[in-house]
């Protein structure tokens, strides 16, 4: 995102290429969750406001194109078995699903990345398996809303607030967790090395911001972190 977002912010009077990459974190971390669409015709109006053109329909490409190229490298690292599928889990993730399966409870993966995106993914990572069908991404970004999804499956599968446990890193689905009466966990992982066991110190503001219940920097010793988030 920093590439493709950063060269298209004129500096203001006293302002540093720092304080934009800053700026551009901080609203990076502020709208995961949301349709990516979303931000983009936020970042065209600040762009705009600095007396510079911006389209976001053309800056979502631009993005897009970024974005597939990563994905694009992953799937092949995962199909020629270059790296395995947990290199792109963050650390624990794997065996904390699995304890939440072995304790009865359901496990649900949604996006606010494309829906066949985001079941390609889920595939080639093996994480389908465990959620029953229940992996979802948007199919109209400009319509999509984390917290109608959750009303609905909540509906579906006839449960309520109480019974709903919402991990998650972008401000989104912390507030829609939060509306719906249910515990909202803050994954904070550190982007740079997988396993550190660092919060992240950029999002975790945003994410406190929103509500968030409690903050992990990981999945490590997954019995201890379920029994912690079911009050055991």
């Amino acid at each position: 995102m920093q590439q493709v977002m950063s060269p298209r912010f004129p500096l203001k009077d006293g302002e540093t290429k720092k304080d934009i990459r800053e700026y551009l974190f901080e609203q990076m971390y502020r709208f995961n969750g949301q349709p990516t669409p979303l931000f983009m015709a936020e970042m065209a109006k600040e762009i705009q406001s600095r007396s510079s053109e911006a389209d976001p329909d053309e800056m979502f490409q631009s993005f897009l194109a970024v974005l597939n190229k990563g994905a694009h490298e992953r799937h092949e690292n995962i199909r020629s078995k270059k790296c395995p599928p947990d290199d792109y889990i963050v650390f624990g993730g794997r065996a904390f699903i699995e304890t939440l399966i072995e304790a009865g409870l359901k496990v649900i993966i949604l996006s606010g990345n494309p829906n066949d995106q985001v079941n390609k993914e889920a595939d080639l990572l093996d994480l389908s398996r465990y959620c029953d069908g229940h992996v979802y991404g948007h199919t109209d970004a400009e319509n999509f809303s984390k917290q109608f999804v959750m009303e609905r499956l909540m509906d579906e599968e006839g449960f309520s607030g109480e019974n709903l446990i919402a991990i998650g890193d972008g401000a989104a689905e912390i507030k829609a967790t939060k509306a719906l009466g249910g515990l909202a966990v803050a994954i904070c992982s550190d982007e740079e090395v997988n396993g550190s066991g660092v919060i992240d110190e950029n999002k975790l503001p945003i994410l406190l911001d929103g509500g968030a219940d409690c903050v992990i920097a990981d999945y490590r010793e997954p019995d201890n972190l379920l029994n912690l988030l079911t009050g055991k």
